[in-house]
């Protein structure tokens, strides 16, 4: 650095001008240091043999003795300026003289924090600024000593509050107004994909339980829309790292214009035990201490949920309400453990005896009540209650002997909307009746169903001796091939000749087969049956027509299915080959995965299948390359649907599928000549209906085929 123009060999302030610039320099100073905060001096160097050796205190703020800097300026008594190695201590004097010619020689202001004891003895901390300014070197003195407390203490607090949240099994995290995760704590990686991850600088949202991920979306939106430091909480299931589901307790908070956060704060806590906890207490203020079974407080809700149910559906809703007749006897005989026995086995029987839809509770002491829903008609109701009643009824193990009991049961129905204290009324009407005409039945509290209930018990009875009275026939519909009109199959389709109410269909008697259990032994007659016609044709005509049997739901669970039919076939010397089993759609969806190791067993076994009310369901598409199927029918309502663009374009996609896939189609419900123009026209295989011939006995049938 050129100091030549500074060598003047003396430190004075260089004439009047000079001083009366110092004045105005002072009173500057002392204007911006009004407050006393800032101190300010202006020194210039003092050079020697080219080098600086010392500063000059031309001039500083008046605030700088109250500081206690030691600056002090002002002339000494014959007018030359003080220096600063007059002023400093001796000791101090060559690193302070250091740091002032190294910023008098630097380019560009040097600033560094110092510590200084005050007049008072106090330390302070000074952010202490040396600039060179032309020949002249200024120096600021700050009091940063708040500041730099305030910022000790806000970096103090900061490094306790990642103490303990970076330690803290909860969660928290923050996220900002473009809903990003601008902070997440470590114990977020118990939810991250792979546990090591981290949820920062992602999009905002906890990998929760699927009927939960709402939540978490609804939470933060109310949050940005709360006042700031109201917190906000839910509660939600995630699933962590693990595959463990875990409650947890979100708190959001909005800080959103908290500076140093700017986001929504939101804290998560594992609550999962607590909600077990929950939980199970929730679980016992509705069970029955004694039985297991619900009690009245859960009944109470249950049947309100199910009458609005019923508002919806339209479908009735049942009350079996019973109590052990006598019971005040076993336990005046046998004592009160024996009686809490028979109610513990009683509560057993009816579990047994139930549909999995139906509820079964204990309102107190020997009362219980059966709450059933889905009935397709009122009569239902009272078939249930006589099921109940021979499940509770009979005899009962207890400690000292046996003892026979029955019960009696009131039945109400309604269809909701409706008052539940109103049907449970009814019910217990209908129980009081029972009592009265003699215990051990059931009665309901509507007349017109003890009529329906009897047609129906009426029906179960004749139909049990059906079979043995050649009442049951095998009527015939036949099967024709689109392209030439042929008949090449018919299906077996079930009649009863009642003896009172003449020629009935499957669809007046069937339900109440079902009912009574006789399903089981009329598949089998038919199966006979449809055996022997289809050996009978094989004897009788050139061409046999395909046999067609519809399969019952039980008969899809039978694992004996294969070999029962190969017997029934053997008997009667017909060709399993001769037969197709239909599979109706809608029990193939009830359970698919069950069935389909069957299917697979009868088609390796020599046995042609159909998919019977193809559309009718649920089936998708897909499912027919995993079906060993052979014949594809399609649901009358197809075919009655022909002539609507919607429709059509449906069944001409199906028609065309199906033979890539090796499967005949057949449509069902033929009933004009202008349905089966379209179905020839769009490719069908076969058709079936009105249109061709009603179902038939076989003798007729077999003359048709017979005539020239």
């Amino acid at each position: 650095m050129d100091t030549s123009e500074l060598d003047t060999g003396r430190a004075d302030a260089g004439g009047a001008d000079g001083a009366s610039a110092e004045v105005v320099l002072a009173a500057l100073l002392e204007g911006l240091d009004a407050d006393g905060r800032v101190v300010v001096a202006v020194m210039r160097p003092v050079v020697e043999a080219g080098r600086v050796v010392d500063f000059a205190l031309l001039t500083a703020s008046g605030s700088a003795a109250r500081a206690g800097l030691a600056t002090v300026t002002g002339p000494r008594p014959h007018g030359t300026a003080r220096r600063l190695g007059e002023v400093t201590p001796p000791a101090r004097f060559p690193d302070l003289l250091a740091l002032h010619r190294a910023a008098f020689e630097a380019e560009q202001p040097v600033r560094r924090d110092e510590d200084h004891v005050d007049a008072r003895g106090r330390t302070r901390a000074l952010e202490v600024t040396r600039a060179r300014v032309g020949g002249l070197l200024v120096v600021t003195w700050q009091d940063v000593t708040d500041l730099r407390r305030a910022e000790a203490a806000r970096v103090a607090g900061e490094q306790r509050f990642r103490a303990l949240v970076e330690h803290s099994s909860d969660i928290t995290v923050v996220v900002d107004r473009e809903r990003v995760v601008t902070y997440a704590s470590p114990s977020t990686q118990r939810f991250t994909a792979d546990g090591d991850g981290t949820l920062a600088g992602t999009p905002y949202g906890l990998p929760l339980h699927p009927a939960d991920r709402e939540l978490a979306q609804e939470l933060l939106d109310r949050a940005y829309a709360a006042p700031p430091g109201q917190v906000l909480r839910e509660r939600a299931r995630v699933i962590a790292a693990d595959g463990r589901t875990r409650w947890i307790e979100a708190e959001a908070t909005n800080h959103l214009d908290t500076p140093g956060v700017g986001g929504v704060v939101i804290n998560c806590r594992d609550i999962t035990e607590e909600q077990h906890a929950r939980e199970a207490l929730a679980a016992e203020a509705v069970r029955d201490p004694l039985t297991g079974l619900p009690n009245r407080r859960y009944f109470t809700q249950a049947l309100q949920h199910a009458l609005a149910r019923s508002a919806r559906s339209g479908q009735p809703v049942a009350l079996l309400l019973l109590d052990v007749d006598h019971f005040k006897h076993v336990n005046d005989a046998h004592g009160h453990p024996a009686g809490d026995r028979l109610l513990t086995t009683l509560a057993q029987r009816l579990r047994s005896s139930l549909r999995p839809s139906d509820t079964v509770c204990r309102l107190g002491g020997d009362e219980f009540v059966v709450l059933a829903e889905d009935l397709h008609h009122l009569d239902e109701a009272l078939l249930l209650a006589e099921r109940v009643n021979v499940a509770a009824g009979g005899t009962y193990l207890l400690d000292h002997g046996e003892v026979r009991v029955s019960v009696s049961i009131g039945v109400s129905t309604a269809v909701g909307p409706g008052d539940p204290d109103a049907l449970l009324s009814t019910a217990d009407h209908a129980l009081y009746e029972a009592k009265r005409r003699g215990r051990d039945r059931a009665e309901v509290f509507q007349p017109q169903l003890r009529e329906h209930l009897l047609h129906r018990l009426a029906l179960q009875r004749d139909l049990r001796r059906a079979t043995t009275r050649d009442e049951l026939e095998l009527y015939w519909q036949p099967i024709l091939r689109a392209s030439d009109h042929a008949v090449t199959g018919a299906e077996a389709l079930l009649r009863w000749h009642h003896p009172e109410h003449g020629l009935l269909t499957p669809a007046a008697f069937i339900p109440a087969a079902e009912d009574a259990g006789l399903m089981p032994v009329i598949c089998e007659w038919v199966l006979h049956h449809a055996a022997e016609q289809s050996a009978r044709w094989a004897r009788e005509l050139a061409d046999r027509p395909q046999v067609f049997v519809n399969l019952d739901r039980h008969q899809l669970h039978d694992p004996d299915l294969l070999s029962r039919v190969g017997a029934i076939a053997d008997a009667h010397h017909a060709d399993l080959t001769g037969l197709t089993l239909e599979v109706s759609e809608r029990i193939l969806t009830e359970d698919l995965p069950r069935i389909q190791p069957l299917l697979h067993l009868l088609r390796a076994g020599g046995l042609s299948l159909a998919l019977d009310d193809f559309g009718a369901g649920n089936t998708a598409l897909t499912w027919l390359q995993r079906m060993p199927m052979d014949v594809l029918k399609l649901d009358r309502s197809f075919t009655a649907a022909l002539g609507d663009p919607a429709s059509e374009a449906i069944v001409d996609a199906v028609l065309h599928l199906a033979p890539r896939l090796g499967i005949a189609t057949l449509a069902e419900g033929v009933e004009t000549a202008a349905q089966l123009a379209t179905l020839v026209d769009l490719g069908c295989d076969y058709t079936q209906g009105f249109h061709h011939a009603r179902p038939q006995p076989a003798r007729e049938l077999t003359a048709a085929l017979l005539a020239p």
